[in-house]
């Protein structure tokens, strides 16, 4: 009788999750803000060739909204100026650097985006250290045409090869609440692992397989905007994470030795 309430709980998170997201990851890497900088602005530029919405930008330095057209020439010095920090307000760059972006600062909506990152870190630790993301406006369902495959599929490319990732996917947040949430790797719409280590992966035959020009392999469980009521999805999505057992199963984080 206790699971109840658990359940009913989860039911509802699910019912309140429908945004979107795209989270990019990799070990310990020591960057200077130039990099990051030159990293940020050819994953922006990218992005803005996808869909209109993203586009438009306006930089968080400082939790302070400044157009990021205006910023272009001097990113360097606003991704320095969001390094990490320490309670006492003193930096510490071993932790990276903070740069984010918005598409609206207004009030959300089904084409709010944002994109954002933390880069240069490199602390020891049994995770990524470092991460980038786009994602949509939370608790409001986006606009269809922002998350359609072919977009959210460039979105991703565009994030995990300007970052040099190492591994990357996509979901929606709603099936974060599926499977087993103390694993490495969870069950995603889409997965992208880099050269380095796709030759790990045997892809299953209910996968979408392909292979960047990079050498990158990205496994997709549909075609279709991912939905967790439908059970093909899950089923695909649930043959790739298996698939995956590999990666997994390498001391983490996977990347954190130079090849």
């Amino acid at each position: 009788m206790a699971a109840a309430p658990i359940e009913i709980s989860i039911e509802i998170m699910r019912a309140n999750s429908p945004e979107y997201y795209i989270h990019a990851g990799w070990g310990p890497r020591a960057e200077t803000p130039d990099v990051i900088a030159a990293r940020f602005l050819t994953c922006i530029d990218r992005l803005k060739e996808i869909h209109p919405a993203y586009d438009q930008w306006i930089f968080a330095l400082n939790n302070k909204p400044k157009k990021f057209k205006a910023l272009r020439d001097d990113l360097p010095a606003a991704v320095a100026a969001n390094v990490a920090r320490a309670e006492d307000g003193a930096p510490t760059p071993i932790y990276g650097y903070r740069p984010r972006v918005l598409n609206n600062m207004g009030k959300a909506h089904s084409r709010s985006l944002s994109v954002k990152a933390t880069a240069g870190s490199w602390a020891t630790s049994g995770h990524f250290v470092n991460s980038a993301q786009i994602g949509t406006a939370r608790a409001i369902a986006p606009d269809p045409t922002i998350i359609a495959y072919p977009v959210f599929k460039a979105a991703l490319l565009a994030l995990a090869e300007s970052f040099d990732a190492t591994y990357c996917a996509a979901y929606p947040m709603q099936l974060r609440y599926f499977g087993d949430r103390t694993k490495k790797l969870r069950l995603a719409w889409m997965h992208y692992m880099a050269p380095r280590f796709a030759p790990l992966i045997t892809p299953p035959p209910s996968a979408i397989v392909e292979r960047t020009a990079r050498g990158a392999l990205l496994l997709s469980a549909t075609d279709e905007t991912f939905r967790i009521e439908n059970p093909e999805h899950m089923a695909a999505a649930e043959d790739i994470l298996k698939a995956l057992a590999p990666f997994e199963a390498l001391p983490w984080p996977p990347d954190a030795q130079p090849k």
